[in-house]
This record gives C-alpha cells, sequence and structure tokens, in this order.
C-alpha cells in the first residue's frame, strides 16, 4: 500500500489513451489543436483552470497529439524555471534545444537561429550583467570592515554603477538600428525555424510551432510577468502558437504585485493573450469525482475492507457536495491510506464516521477542531456532514446515516476496547475521541 500517489506518466507521444484520460477531454484537445493548425497568425491562447483541476496532464497529452500530427511542441514549466534570471535566455534555450535535436541538414540551419538568439540574448543581458558586478563582489569579499570602510564600499559602488550604467545608456542610444537589426533577425529566424523543424509537404500548410507554457501562476510574479513580456516583443510572429496553463486568478495577483493594486489586472494581461479558454474544469463533476477517487484508491493500494469501502464512499460523496477539485481527493485519500496503514484493525462499522473527519479536518480545520474542544454545535455539524442525494444513487452519506454508524461504535467500545467518552447526540456531540486517535493522531499528510 502506497501513502503518496504517484505521478500519472505521460509520454511525450502518448496523447490522450483511453486508460489515462480519465475525464474525456480528449475532444477539447482536438479542437484547440484545429485551433492552432489553421491560424497563421501569432496566438496566444490562456488555458484558465484552478489548481488542481488537471491542467498540465491535460497539456501533456495534448502535446503528445501535437507531435504525433507532426508539430514542433516545446513544453515549459515555468515554476520549475523561474530561477533562471533573464525569461528571455529560459525560452530562446527551449528552442534551442528543440532545435538542436535535428540530425539532419537542418541542424546546420539552426544554428543560425541559436546564433541570433545567442545575439538578442546578449544584448538584452548586457547592461544588467555589468552593472555593479565588481563592486557586488567586492562588497561581499571585504570581510571584517570599519564602518568608514563600509561608507567606503558604498560610495565605490554608488560609483561604479552610475559609471556603467551610463555607458550602458550610451551604447543604447547610439545604435538603435543596430539594436533593431539583431531584435529583427532574431524574429525572421523565429519565423523560419517551423519550415525547419517540420518541413511541409506538397500542397500542405506549414505545421505551427507549439510552445506551451505551464505553471504560469505559481511562479515568481515578475518572471512570470517577463515571460509575456518577452513573448509579445521578440516572439510574436506567424506560424508560432503559445499555449499557458494558468490560473488567471493567481497570474491576475502577480500583476497586482507588480504593478499596484490599483491596476486593472485582467485588462493588463489582455494585452498579452487574445484567446481565452475556460473549459479545464476544477473537477466537480460528480462523475468525474468519482471516477478520480477509485483511480486514486487503486493507485495507493488501500485494502478493499469494509472498513476502508464505506469510508471511500463517505469521502467521494461529501466531496462531490461540496464540490472539491481532485487535489483535495488526492489528500483526503492519501491520509485515508495513512490512517489504514497506521491502525490496521479499525472496526469495520466507523468507516464512514472516518471518512467524515477527513473530510471535515481537511476542509473545515476550524469545525474539526471545535469537535475536539467542544465548541462547535450538533446542527453546525450535521450541515457538514449532511449532502445531497444523488438521482442515481439510493442512498446518501447523511447526518443519519453517519448517526446510524456512530450507534454500532457504542456496540463495540468494549470488545474492542476503544475509549470513546460519549457516542450521545448531545449538544456537544462528542467526537473527540475518535478525532483525536484515528483522525488526527500523531501524523498528517501534508502537501
Amino acid at each position: 500500500m502506497r501513502i503518496t500517489l504517484p505521478p500519472l506518466e505521460v509520454g511525450d507521444h502518448e496523447g490522450f489513451m483511453p486508460e489515462k484520460d480519465l475525464f474525456g477531454r480528449a475532444e477539447l484537445g482536438n479542437g484547440l489543436s484545429n485551433i492552432v493548425s489553421q491560424v497563421e497568425e501569432p496566438l496566444v491562447i490562456a488555458l484558465d483552470g484552478a489548481w488542481g483541476s488537471g491542467k498540465t496532464t491535460f497539456l501533456k497529452m495534448w502535446a503528445g497529439e501535437l507531435r504525433k500530427a507532426k508539430h514542433p511542441v516545446v513544453y515549459f514549466d515555468a515554476f520549475e524555471n523561474d530561477y533562471v534570471e533573464d525569461a528571455f535566455a529560459a525560452l530562446a534555450r527551449e528552442l534551442v534545444e528543440l532545435a538542436e535535436q535535428r540530425e539532419d541538414e537542418a541542424s546546420v540551419l539552426s544554428s543560425d537561429f541559436k546564433r541570433k538568439a545567442v545575439k538578442l540574448g546578449s544584448m538584452l543581458l548586457r547592461g544588467a550583467a555589468k552593472v555593479g558586478y565588481r563592486a557586488t563582489v567586492r562588497a561581499v569579499t571585504a570581510g571584517t570592515v570599519s564602518a568608514d570602510d563600509l561608507l567606503e564600499v558604498a560610495d565605490d559602488v554608488a560609483g561604479e554603477v552610475e559609471g556603467v550604467a551610463d555607458h550602458y545608456m550610451e551604447q543604447m542610444l547610439a545604435s538603435p538600428r543596430q539594436q533593431r537589426e539583431i531584435v529583427d533577425g532574431f524574429r525572421k529566424a523565429l519565423e523560419e525555424l517551423p519550415g525547419l523543424l517540420s518541413p511541409r509537404g506538397d500542397g500542405e500548410d506549414q505545421k505551427p510551432l507549439i510552445y506551451i507554457i505551464d505553471e504560469l501562476d505559481r511562479c515568481k510574479p515578475v518572471f512570470a510577468l517577463a515571460l509575456l513580456e518577452r513573448i509579445k516583443h521578440f516572439m510574436s510572429v506567424p506560424n508560432v502558437h503559445f499555449v499557458l496553463g494558468v490560473n488567471m486568478r493567481q497570474l491576475e495577483s502577480s500583476v497586482k504585485f507588480a504593478y499596484g493594486s490599483d491596476v486593472d489586472a485582467n485588462l493588463y494581461l489582455q494585452k498579452f493573450v487574445k484567446i481565452f479558454i475556460g473549459d479545464i474544469k476544477e473537477g466537480k463533476s460528480s462523475k468525474n469525482i468519482q471516477k478520480y477517487c477509485e483511480y486514486i484508491r487503486e493507485s495507493l493500494e488501500i485494502p478493499r475492507t469494509e472498513m476502508a469501502n464505506t469510508a471511500v464512499l463517505a469521502i467521494t460523496r461529501l466531496l462531490k457536495h461540496h464540490g472539491r477539485n481532485f487535489r483535495s481527493a488526492e489528500k483526503a485519500l492519501a491520509h485515508l491510506a495513512l490512517i489504514v496503514a497506521f491502525r490496521s484493525n479499525l472496526p469495520a462499522h466507523i468507516g464512514s464516521v472516518v471518512g467524515g473527519l477527513i473530510v471535515m479536518k481537511l476542509l473545515s480545520a476550524s469545525l474539526f477542531e471545535g469537535i475536539k474542544n467542544g465548541s462547535k454545535p450538533k446542527d453546525e455539524i450535521k450541515k457538514f456532514l449532511s449532502n445531497d442525494v444523488d438521482e442515481n444513487e439510493k442512498e446518501s452519506i447523511s447526518w443519519d446515516y453517519l448517526m446510524e454508524d456512530i450507534h454500532k461504535i457504542e456496540e463495540l467500545t468494549s470488545s474492542e476496547k476503544w475509549t470513546y467518552n460519549s457516542w450521545k447526540m448531545d449538544s456537544r456531540f462528542d467526537l473527540i475521541s475518535l478525532s483525536e486517535i484515528v483522525v488526527d493522531g500523531s501524523i498528517s499528510t501534508k502537501g
């Protein structure tokens, strides 16, 4: 048995394999493929979805379908690369690596793209790389110094920064034509790159290069916005499309972080994104949650005991009722796996109570703590644990259903030697023992 869900491995050329496309998103992928294949003008498409909605899995599967259709594809995880100082360097590096994978005559031509990318990158970094470099090294390695020494170092740093910055501005102002030629040279090389990587046949349209940027909302705000700026200014060329996997609400927060809370973040992002697609749901569909919970259970190898069965049922139905996403299901079932591993002799009849408490601890920590200290009234607990009856289900995990299991536990306390203080339905509704011993305990799952 496992206590963490193994990542779903998606091969570079697998695409939407039925056994892995759990939620039938191939249709969305086909529609997106039609858009990028038929439009020549440069596109930036934002695929909007909350954290845990399955954007990354979808984008990796879609990338496989694109590769099978002979599209040049880059998949770039912005969160894993936000340590790179310059956004252009991070973006261009992936393109150069894609070009260098060719081993035929196209690889010779692609070296021209690499050369022009290096030239533009050097121009962009020239000022930042020079300003204050020697002075910074000098200050850091100064060792033990007096106050006067520190003032001298500070003056030295200020003088050097001012001198280098002035020199850099002189270069910028003295050679605008050369700078434009460098930018235009790179853009031209990038425009030709799709044809080098995927030459079109007779009568065929050119297969555009698709650059997928995932986790844009999770990386550092300054880096995220710098990526968008670099795309707009240097990489907006025909037959090169960018597709962003992002939570737009979080990205709007990055805009406000960088430019102030008064800025219209949505309007700002419209300067960069041409198409917004919000079809990546949060996984609130009842069928999706139920299917995913079963997938998680199989992956974690949770045994099919009566206790575990009823716990999984309670978790699934409560998550459906509270409209939670896939990440919530992963955490809840991982916690159940931990409990089953930690206490293998749990009575069969407490499954639904354990499942209910797990979801409560995950979604309403204050309510869970209130059960332990007796501060929450039964009506509030009842409201959380009750759920709607699905049309296709004969029963629900309701308050009465949970109470029925609680009464059964009362009958087992002496034989099983459980130390529950009170299982009476009074104003306190005492679930203290079970919440402390089984669900809370000394172990927990994080992430």
